[in-house]
């Protein structure tokens, strides 16, 4: 009987060393994913933070050439810039928001483009009404349409169109932002390797990883597409 007890005893402890083995490992586990939750936040942040003023040196550096020009022109674009600027601050402070508040401000940079390009920026946003709140991180789209506008449709004599859309296609939320510019070949590979692209790269990797893809790519007839896909 006393073997049976010492026997009984050491399986008991045996099995309690195990159990707190165990549990001292999903503890470990658990602090370090949420350590890397934490610093995955903290990269989104960073580059949050960091697309701010690159997008208000973009607007602001178009400003100089049009007041020398158009001075009156020149205070509507900054009046309105003031605005825009607000209501895209306050929407860089949050973590995601929905795709109509995405396209509002769009529209509203646009607006902006439209007062230095005149007739020579041509805008059409299609975003179906089912997909208005779908989430997604703030300022997303930004840098796509400077790059359109840059290197796609500010280099073509007669400018251009600029089309962006979103759709639902299968379990897949795809957003593309299309322009008839002077394509790829013009752009001397910057739109593979500039700020924005990359920062557009690096918040859907660190926030939908293997879910979500970004490419761009020449369209047919002219210009380019830069088309996201994201797992929903």
């Amino acid at each position: 009987v006393p073997l049976a007890i010492g026997f009984t005893l050491l399986v008991s402890l045996l099995a309690s060393l195990f159990f707190f083995s165990v549990f001292r490992l999903n503890v470990a586990q658990l602090a370090q994913a949420e350590a890397l939750r934490q610093a995955a936040e903290a990269r989104l942040a960073l580059l949050q933070s960091q697309l701010e003023p690159h997008m208000l040196f973009n607007t602001l550096a178009h400003l100089p050439a049009l007041i020398k020009l158009r001075p009156d022109e020149a205070q509507r674009m900054l009046d309105r810039l003031i605005d825009y600027l607000r209501a895209t601050l306050q929407a860089s402070r949050a973590t995601e928001h929905p795709l109509a508040d995405e396209f509002e401000r769009l529209s509203d940079y646009l607006a902006l483009m439209q007062l230095r390009m005149g007739q020579r920026l041509r805008v059409q946003l299609d975003l179906p009404a089912e997909l208005a709140g779908v989430a997604i991180p703030p300022l997303l789209l930004q840098p796509l349409v400077e790059n359109a506008i840059k290197h796609g449709l500010e280099p073509h004599v007669d400018g251009g169109e600029l089309r962006v859309t979103a759709r639902k296609r299968g379990g897949h939320l795809v957003i593309q932002v299309a322009d008839s510019g002077a394509g790829l070949a013009r752009a001397t590979g910057l739109p593979s390797t500039g700020f924005g692209l990359a920062q557009v790269r690096e918040r859907l990797a660190h926030r939908y990883g293997a879910q979500a893809r970004f490419d761009l790519q020449p369209q047919t007839g002219g210009g380019s597409v830069a088309r996201i896909e994201i797992q929903t």
